[in-house]
């Protein structure tokens, strides 16, 4: 069936949306996963440093811009690693706190950036050497202070951040719609078709009837084949619904349509169903064949004097499925009307329900033949594909 597009997820984790994201450059660049993710820490951790070198080069010139940025290099490497590698323990245990709603995803994003924060900066200060400021960090005033550093910063991300989940659980509903709406859709096509296929359409009943009653006095044994190739065909349709709707099923109903044809329309009718053996038990929509060659019949030979020939036929092209339906009969041009007197409708109708159920995996084209008649060619899925 049509492929259809993954539906996105309900809400878009903070620590899944990667604050680089931002800057609109980034948005939607690369897709989530280790490596962009470890890249983009990198750059936004070099970013800070830089935000806080500016800064302290406003406050104060006494220290080198070299060593500034480097010292503020060291911290915000230390300290933005380990929170993406807190959030990233957190959002692998078991229930994916991060998911959750309540409390316990408050505590997340809420203690997940002030333990960073903590972490990051004894990992600098030991990286650095800076003993005294270790033991700042471990009073209660320096971890208060870290602490109230680490919910305005959260608090900042968080304001940038939290629209985008909104719109993305916005994006999910109406994707989730949007396929209700298709399945609803490809239900109400099969069923459609299925009807289409379980009648008979009542001229040809009519015509083949009128044409037994001639063939009564003259010709008795011939309007009893004909009454029997009917019954036939009656039959078959009677338990289209209850049989699977494949290219060989198709082909047999069509071959039977085409016999009583014959006998109504002698020697200005010639056919040729050719299905091989290897695609009858091919899943195809119901009604599909049938349609064609009528449609065939209807609009290229009828009108022709001579009549003609329709042939159909199928063939495997790797993975899809090529019907062909292909008359000697008026072809296009013939008429007012735009395929030997049809005007297109029913082609259309059944272009629109293929696209319902494969989507662009399926196609339906029209084109004259030399040195008349006309050829429609069905594309569809082959393997796996069951409507």
């Amino acid at each position: 069936m049509a492929a259809t597009p993954p539906v996105p997820a309900s809400s878009v984790d903070l620590y899944e949306a990667h604050p680089l994201e931002m800057i609109p450059w980034f948005r939607g660049r690369y897709p989530p996963g280790l490596v962009r993710d470890l890249v983009y820490t990198l750059i936004w951790n070099t970013l800070i440093a830089v935000a806080f070198t500016v800064i302290g080069m406003l406050w104060t010139g006494r220290v080198p811009l070299l060593r500034l940025f480097w010292w503020n290099m060291v911290f915000a490497q230390c300290i933005g690693y380990t929170i993406h590698v807190l959030f990233a323990i957190t959002g692998s245990i078991p229930g994916r706190l991060m998911q959750r709603k309540g409390i316990a995803r408050i505590v997340c994003y809420v203690g997940v950036p002030i333990a960073g924060v903590i972490l990051g900066y004894l990992l600098a200060a030991t990286l650095l050497g800076w003993l005294q400021l270790r033991t700042v960090i471990l009073t209660p005033r320096g971890i208060v202070a870290l602490a109230a550093l680490a919910l305005l910063m959260s608090g900042v991300i968080a304001a940038l951040l939290l629209p985008r989940e909104r719109a993305a659980r916005a994006e999910a509903a109406a994707a989730r719609d949007q396929m209700r709406a298709a399945a609803a859709e490809r239900e109400t096509v099969l069923a459609q078709m299925k009807a289409l296929e379980a009648q008979v359409e009542p001229h040809f009943l009519y015509n083949t009837l009128a044409h037994v009653a001639s063939l009564i006095g003259d010709d008795p044994p011939a309007a009893r084949a004909m009454l029997d190739r009917l019954i036939a065909l009656l039959r078959d349709t009677a338990r289209a619904g209850a049989v699977p709707a494949t290219l060989g099923n198709q082909a047999n109903h069509v071959r039977a349509w085409l016999e009583i044809l014959t006998m109504r329309m002698g020697a200005r009718l010639a056919w040729s169903v050719d299905v091989p053996d290897e695609l009858r038990e091919a899943a195809v929509p119901p009604a599909l064949l049938q349609p064609l060659v009528e449609n065939a019949i209807k609009h290229g030979l009828e009108p022709s004097v001579d009549g003609g020939r329709v042939d159909v036929g199928a063939r495997r092209e790797g993975g899809v499925l090529v019907l062909t339906v292909a008359d000697t009969g008026a072809g296009f041009g013939r008429t007012d009307a735009p395929i030997g007197g049809s005007t297109g409708l029913g082609l259309a109708s059944l272009r629109a329900r293929l696209a319902a159920l494969y989507g662009n995996a399926a196609s339906l084209a029209v084109a004259e033949r030399e040195p008349s008649g006309v050829s429609v060619t069905v594309r569809l899925p082959l393997e796996g594909q069951t409507p």
